[in-house]
């Protein structure tokens, strides 16, 4: 498997990265799409049926998110194993030690990711909690708050986070 990754990393290294880096860009710009839409969304119309059209919207575009999610996390492991080998020895020791620098930032790179992840994942779950027919629409309202003030902007500022750190690593190596 490391000959693979280190070959595939050796030869497809430019497209790799370009899918990592879109991949990222369609995440990070879909949540921030996301949190626009459903901020502008009509006040004016019933509780009930804005939640459901808001419930609506985070399903499709989740839905649309998720390969690029997988991409993402796929090209990630790819770029992160390829550069482990020149940070870190089979046995564990370092090799170079601003080579173990880089690596430690690409493992934080990694955690933002791995948090997101996470995040989008207990969004889907409130979401899908709150269109229980047994539950009320005020409680289907606050969980829409709960993502659109919080979950949703911590994701947006995480992927920017995380992303910067990509710029910053590129350039570094």
């Amino acid at each position: 498997m490391r000959e693979f990754i280190y070959e595939a990393m050796t030869d497809y290294t430019l497209l790799i990265v370009f899918l990592h880096v879109l991949s990222a860009v369609v995440w990070v710009g879909g949540l921030v799409a996301l949190l626009v839409l459903s901020r502008k969304a009509k006040s004016g119309v019933e509780i009930e049926r804005r939640f459901a059209g808001r419930a609506a919207l985070f399903k499709k575009l989740f839905t649309f998110l998720a390969p690029f999610v997988v991409l993402l996390f796929l090209t990630a492991l790819f770029m992160a194993l390829g550069y482990r080998d020149s940070a870190i020895d089979a046995d564990g020791f370092v090799i170079d030690s601003s080579g173990f620098e880089i690596y430690k930032y690409i493992n934080t790179k990694g955690i933002l990711f791995l948090v997101m992840a996470m995040n989008m994942l207990f969004t889907i779950w409130i979401i899908t909690k709150a269109e229980c027919k047994l539950c009320k629409t005020q409680k289907a309202n606050d969980c829409m708050w709960l993502i659109n003030t919080y979950l949703l902007p911590i994701n947006i500022i995480l992927g920017t986070i995380a992303i910067y750190l990509g710029v910053v690593l590129r350039h570094t190596m």
